[in-house]
């Protein structure tokens, strides 16, 4: 073929070969350009189910129009051998790449980006790969990703390319679904891109096998080493990516490459800027697992969850300890756990395990610190002592682990650790009960956790952080818009002053004094106080959070979502954060990450209130990305909408953009005449009117925001909803007026 003239074409040299086709550089002699040639293997010239394969790739690839996939010249035939002609890629293959493992962790993800970029393109106009492997994407010397070779493509509703059972691709980077013959959709390619990216970063595949019958037999069985293996400085967040894109099934995947392309943009931003979101590499990681309770009292239950979570917060407070938290192992309580699957989900370095018996005024506690790497025990221990003595018993066997994992305490450290309560065991039962009512976020916990950290200040009146407990239950009544009553604000900040008072080095009382002072629009001292928190526990994530609200209040959205950041990458499974998150991206108006925080507060979160709100801000999504019907969906399915303004008041939105005005009024009515001095009516109101084009509703409800101190001034400056008022003279001067009151309040 050297020398050859086909067509217009002059072939210069060989440039490769595989199963569906011979490759030749070659010279354009009409447009004076480098081409590349594909030839259909001779041998297959006159199967006519592989002739139109052939034609099907091109047809697939030439849909396409993206930088990071091989442009498509045109398709030919000469001597009845079909050829494509192709845009020339100079550079070498991800393979040779990956053979060096000299890429500094930022290009590879840079690269990961790209080929996410390309596929989602691909995927977009129902165009599946099928074969992504390292020797099928190019990468130039200017950097660019180029990925070749759709051959195996699948157009929606191709498949009499495809036999049943049959599979197709290279057996390293095949999906388990694609690997086992099973019908495959676009989630086949996240799986092999996982596999390219897997060997970028270590050099290795991560599934081998000595023949294709046992690579295929890993794919589907065998979870891949962690990254850090084979190579250091891997971020925690690059491992969960990791492990996401190359799940077993495919539900358990990334379903859209959108979300995993912006995931690896914002830990490249973070390695670029030297604003690490993993832990440092010299600090020990450790989970402790709940304890199993063998009492045969039910009510031990909060005894031996109290006692698990207080050895979780006396680790946290050593530097050289990245401890899980308690979201993060709380989905484990009461289960059988795979120590070692654990471990690589988590990054951990060891894991705590153990039992309390609990009877009458004796207690048994079996502890069992196992390396999650090798498998062996790093310390047990097995302690029979008086009930009273529990206090004493956290802080030594938080010691204990702490020394099995050779790590030196401070004599600060010894002081914080020694710090916690050590009073009346009973009132210490009722504290731990308060606190297990108030995480489920509903009113009758609320109220229920309000009993119980009261019934702990009758035994003991000094018990700090029963009263922190208190003033956080009191607030969340106003937060979740259970009372409208603003004394429930009142009662909280004066038991968070009393917390303070009994004990000034309660991070707790200074995390619920400055969530008070937010809510009370007084955000430079509701900073002082969430800082002054995480001074004295910078691991108390929920301090965090609510101190990202503040700077999102101040304007700061960049530190907010700084702030976000670096609890998620700690704590994923804690609901608020994820909450928190798909907040703040709906305000700066990123859609697609507010669907996937949004959706991991419906993953991660049991309580009603966090379905609600996962389900209210997956439907503004939709309603700001125009998609109505969507939206009306979600809004119904949060819980307890009919009563909710903001969910009644979202549905009328949707309503309205699906061109039912009757229905929105009414609801707007509805809305009106039972909750008109509700704190989240004013902004949803002035939403709806806006949809309505009721210009005068929408300016008198800005107003009485103003007078009531009830409007988002973030929503006013950022949502598409109020896109025709934004550039309004009177509507820029309340803005402004709201913007500057709340970024100069003391």
């Amino acid at each position: 073929m050297i020398g050859k003239e086909i067509s217009h074409y002059k072939i210069l040299e060989k440039i490769g070969e595989g199963g569906m086709g011979v490759v030749y550089k070659a010279q354009d002699t009409k447009l004076d350009r480098l081409v590349a040639l594909k030839f259909l293997p001779q041998s297959l010239a006159a199967d006519t189910v592989e002739r139109e394969r052939f034609i099907h790739e091109a047809k697939a690839a030439s849909a396409l129009n993206h930088p990071n996939i091989t442009t498509i010249y045109e398709i030919g035939e000469h001597d009845s051998q079909l050829f494509i002609a192709m845009e020339l890629v100079e550079g070498e293959t991800l393979k040779q790449t990956a053979a060096r493992n000299s890429l500094r962790l930022e290009k590879v993800i840079d690269i990961g980006v790209q080929i996410c970029d390309a596929l989602s393109s691909a995927h977009e106009k129902g165009i599946i790969h099928r074969d992504i492997k390292a020797d099928n994407i190019a990468l130039t010397p200017k950097g660019l990703v180029k990925i070749m070779d759709f051959g195996l493509a699948k157009l929606k509703g191709a498949t009499k390319l495809t036999r049943t059972g049959s599979t197709v691709g290279t057996a390293a980077y095949m999906s388990p679904e694609q690997a086992q013959g099973a019908e495959v959709d676009h989630r086949t390619d996240i799986f092999s891109f996982g596999v390219v990216f897997y060997e970028l970063i270590t050099g290795k595949l991560p599934f081998t096998g000595e023949h294709q019958a046992a690579i295929i037999y890993s794919i589907c069985n065998e979870e891949p080493e962690p990254l850090a293996r084979f190579r250091s400085g891997v971020p925690e967040s690059l491992q969960r990516v990791a492990d996401k894109v190359l799940a077993k099934a495919a539900d358990e995947r990334y379903q859209h490459l959108a979300d995993l392309s912006a995931d690896l943009k914002r830990i490249r931003r973070e390695l670029s800027s030297g604003v690490k979101e993993a832990p440092k590499s010299d600090k020990k990681s450790v989970a402790v697992l709940y304890f199993e309770n063998l009492s045969s009292d039910p009510e031990s239950d909060f005894f031996a969850a109290g006692i698990t979570e207080d050895i979780i917060t006396d680790l946290s407070k050593i530097e050289s300890i990245r401890v899980a938290s308690r979201n993060a192992v709380l989905p484990f309580k009461g289960k059988p756990v795979d120590i070692p699957v654990l471990g690589r989900k988590l990054n951990l370095d060891a894991v705590l395990e153990g039992s309390i018996r609990k009877a009458g005024n004796r207690l048994r506690i079996t502890a069992q610190l196992i390396d999650v790497k090798e498998g062996f025990h790093l310390w047990a221990e097995r302690y029979d002592r008086e009930v009273q003595e529990i206090f004493d018993l956290q802080e030594e066997i938080a010691k204990n682990i702490a020394s099995a994992l050779k790590v030196k305490l401070s004599p600060k450290e010894e002081e914080k650790i020694a710090q916690k309560y050590k009073g009346d065991l009973r009132a210490y039962e009722y504290y731990l009960k308060g606190r297990n009512y108030y995480y489920k976020y509903t009113k009758s916990d609320m109220l229920a956790a309000i009993q119980m950290f009261k019934k702990a200040l009758e035994i003991d009146p000094n018990y700090a952080l029963a009263y922190a407990g208190l003033a956080d239950s009191y607030y969340q009544f106003i937060d979740k818009g259970f009372e409208t009553d603003k004394s429930f604000l009142v009662r909280a900040e004066e038991a968070a002053q009393k917390s303070l008072s009994i004990d000034s080095e309660c991070a707790e009382a200074y995390k619920a004094l400055g969530t008070i002072y937010f809510r009370l629009g007084k955000l430079n001292s509701a900073k002082r106080l969430l800082n002054r928190a995480l001074e004295i526990n910078p691991s108390y994530h929920p301090a965090r959070g609510n101190l990202s609200l503040v700077y999102r209040e101040l304007g700061d959205f960049e530190q907010a979502e700084k702030e976000l950041l670096f609890v998620y990458e700690r704590d994923p499974s804690f609901p608020f954060t994820s909450f928190l998150l798909a907040l703040h991206y709906l305000s700066t108006n990123e859609y697609t990450q507010t669907e996937k925080y949004a959706g991991k507060v419906l993953e991660l979160g049991e309580s009603t209130f966090y379905l609600a709100m996962g389900n209210y801000l997956l439907g503004m999504a939709y309603l700001y990305r125009n998609q109505p019907q969507k939206a009306l969906e979600y809004m119904k399915k949060s819980e307890g909408f009919e009563s909710n303004p903001s969910t009644i008041l979202g549905v009328a939105m949707a309503h309205t953009v699906l061109g039912d005005e009757s229905k929105a009024r009414e609801l707007v009515g509805e809305v009106l005449k039972k909750h008109p001095t509700h704190e989240w009516t004013v902004m949803s109101l002035i939403f709806c009117y806006a949809l309505l084009r009721e210009k005068e509703k929408v300016y008198e409800w800005l107003r009485k925001g103003m007078a009531e101190d009830n409007l988002e001034w973030i929503a006013l400056d950022t949502s598409p909803l109020l896109k025709e008022f934004q550039n309004e003279p009177e509507f820029q001067r309340i803005l402004q007026e709201h913007k500057n009151k709340a970024i100069n309040s003391e």
